[in-house]
């Protein structure tokens, strides 16, 4: 959320977001999918911004790889 600084902030609406998210996100396991997948989103802009582009899906598959492959590195 950007706030512009010379903008009064509105708690309540604040507060009716959080609480929102907050109820869609009950399970550590949601938090935890919501927040990979803002972070993929970021990756990805900022690969594509340093010349690398790449797509979230790319992302996802290389992701998936990379846990096939410590699972097998740890039997």
């Amino acid at each position: 959320m950007a706030a512009n600084s010379s903008e009064p902030v509105d708690l309540d609406a604040l507060e009716v977001k959080f609480r929102q998210w907050r109820a869609q996100h009950k399970t550590p396991g949601t938090v935890i999918a919501a927040h990979r997948e803002v972070l993929l989103e970021r990756v990805a802009q900022s690969m594509t911004f340093e010349g690398e582009p790449i797509t979230v899906a790319r992302l996802k598959i290389l992701l998936e790889q990379l846990d096939q492959w410590a699972k097998k590195q740890d039997s």
